[in-house]
């Protein structure tokens, strides 16, 4: 039977909530207590604004579709639950860091070494 409270989901959850925050309530100001910290994100406040937006849509996208695909893999596949949340666990923290990469190589093209846009 479908868990909708199973651990399985905890990941995919957390990046729709935080991918619901950083995209449309995002830390104002470059702070060390929440947001999308890295080198380039903090070298200015425009480069910290575009980061935040940037990596909350990209987790709520990737949340949604990670949520119902658990949901159907707990119906359909024939394992384990065990083994299943082995497999979701792994492919909730690979999809939770699959996209740093890419916003930063996004960073890079956008921003100077000093966080200023590039024209």
């Amino acid at each position: 039977m479908l868990d909708f409270g199973s651990k399985d989901l905890g990941i995919p959850i957390i990046m729709v909530i935080f991918g619901l925050v950083l995209r449309f309530k995002p830390p104002s100001k470059i702070n060390s207590f929440y947001g999308y910290r890295t080198t380039r994100s903090i070298k200015s406040q425009e480069a910290w604004d575009y980061a935040q937006r940037r990596i909350g849509g990209l987790w709520l996208y990737t949340g949604t579709i990670l949520y119902i695909a658990i949901n159907i893999s707990l119906l359909i596949l024939p394992a384990s639950k065990e083994s299943l949340s082995f497999i979701h666990g792994g492919i909730g923290i690979i999809a939770l860091i699959i996209w740093i990469p890419f916003v930063q190589k996004e960073l890079k093209e956008k921003f100077d070494e000093d966080g200023i846009t590039k024209n």
